[in-house]
């Protein structure tokens, strides 16, 4: 005799509810694993197997495919997420809370709903088929905690941009520097142009906001040769170099 339709379609949708609401109000590893790794891999297929009305004829054959149908939602919903930009824990709890808690009220409406094959007797399971499953669900939790790690200490790579563009036909005996800021907060920075290993310009506590750009065309002397200009940018609190760049300035 089966389960009755019902009492499993509430666990499903009280799993899935919870789930939401920790990964909405903590920010806890632990907490979002232990309830979000069920769920991933098998809440949300078996929910989606009863609306659909597949029955199965053993334990077995249900949970294997419940995991299939589990990660093809979760597939389902990479996609889904990426182009709506809510590609974040929060909204894989959204997505699969919504799959679940949608699939089991459509199995409840259905009056043809099958209900899950009977549980089977007790199994005689020796140690290492005991130790083989333990390891299988460690590693699987284990990739989906380093998953959530990975997604929530993520941080976009800041840095400063400098350039310096040699003289061209319209601004002869002028270099042209400058600096664009890609940092999550707003530095100062220290400036030096040499000519030649000779300092030409110096510009001290530039203040430079994130994303603005700062640019100064530089007078270049008059020379019969080449001559090598560099531009070094510092942070003044060390005055440690943080970039360099150099052009050749050609003879005029």
């Amino acid at each position: 005799m089966g389960i009755p339709s019902s009492r499993d379609l509430l666990a499903t949708c009280v799993w899935a509810a919870v789930t939401l609401a920790a990964v909405a109000v903590s920010d806890s590893l632990f907490l979002r694993t232990i309830l979000g790794a069920p769920i991933v891999f098998l809440v949300s297929g078996h929910a989606v197997l009863r609306a659909i009305g597949i029955r199965t004829t053993s334990v077995s054959e249900h949970l294997a495919y419940a995991v299939g149908t589990s990660l093809a939602i979760g597939i389902a919903g990479g996609f889904a997420l990426n182009t709506a930009g809510f590609l974040g824990p929060l909204g894989w709890a959204i997505w699969f809370c919504a799959i679940t808690i949608g699939a089991a009220l459509v199995a409840d409406s259905r009056s043809d709903a099958p209900d899950l094959p009977p549980w089977p007797g007790p199994v005689r399971v020796r140690f290492w088929q005991g130790a083989a499953i333990v390891l299988a669900l460690l590693l699987a939790t284990g990739a989906y905690a380093l998953a959530v790690r990975d997604e929530t200490t993520y941080r976009q790579f800041s840095y400063t941009e400098l350039w310096m563009l040699p003289p061209a036909g319209d601004r002869p005996g002028r270099l042209t520097v400058g600096l664009r800021s890609a940092e999550t907060q707003t530095h100062r920075f220290d400036v030096e142009i040499t000519i030649d290993g000779r300092l030409s310009a110096v510009f001290r506590s530039l203040t430079i906001a994130p994303g603005e750009t700062w640019a100064r065309q530089i007078p270049v002397p008059v020379s019969a040769t080449s001559q090598r200009a560099e531009a070094r940018l510092y942070r003044p609190d060390d005055h440690r170099l943080y970039r360099s760049v150099s052009t050749l300035v050609p003879r005029t």
